[in-house]
């Protein structure tokens, strides 16, 4: 399951898909190290680019404790913003288990969401998008169920699911 870090995506993945890997998606945690480079080196761009290169690399080798350490140093900055470094320290650490990512290449595992973003114009964006086509939500999930099953190569379980479940 790959998500932004918000908690409320959490929650959803703990009732729906328990036991799931929890990832948290690369593009969104660099936002995070982001907010904080701007805030404390602002218009020194050769630090900036250096200190936000340091977290990219820690946090593609799963070492997300080293980005953590590293705001926790930004506070002797002169123009530290104690708000910013504090409440991304807050988001590093919560997310931190779902921060893995030499385990999760390791595995296989995707670290960001556009494959998925991709998947979706793709199966069902060009299916519901198409010029003068208009949908309920009834009739749109019926024809995303009916899209997604096709692409998956899963026409027959989708119809098994469907005569279990009438």
């Amino acid at each position: 399951m790959i998500g932004d870090g918000a908690p409320w995506i959490w929650n959803i993945a703990d009732e729906q898909f328990y036991g799931a890997t929890q990832i948290v998606d690369l593009f969104h945690a660099r936002e995070h190290y982001w907010n904080v480079a701007k805030a404390c080196f602002g218009q020194n761009k050769d630090k900036l680019y250096q200190w936000t290169e340091e977290r990219r690399k820690e946090l593609d080798d799963g070492r997300p404790e080293e980005v953590i350490d590293a705001i926790k140093c930004c506070s002797s900055l002169p123009g530290y913003d104690k708000e910013i470094c504090e409440r991304e320290i807050g988001y590093f650490e919560k997310n931190k288990g779902r921060m893995r990512s030499a385990d999760f290449r390791k595995r296989g595992l995707f670290e960001g969401s556009g494959a998925f973003k991709a998947g979706y114009r793709t199966v069902v964006g060009q299916r519901l998008k198409q010029s003068g086509m208009h949908w309920t939500v009834r009739g749109a999930n019926s024809i995303i169920a009916l899209r997604c099953s096709i692409m998956s190569n899963r026409w027959e379980d989708f119809w098994e699911h469907r005569a279990v479940a009438a």
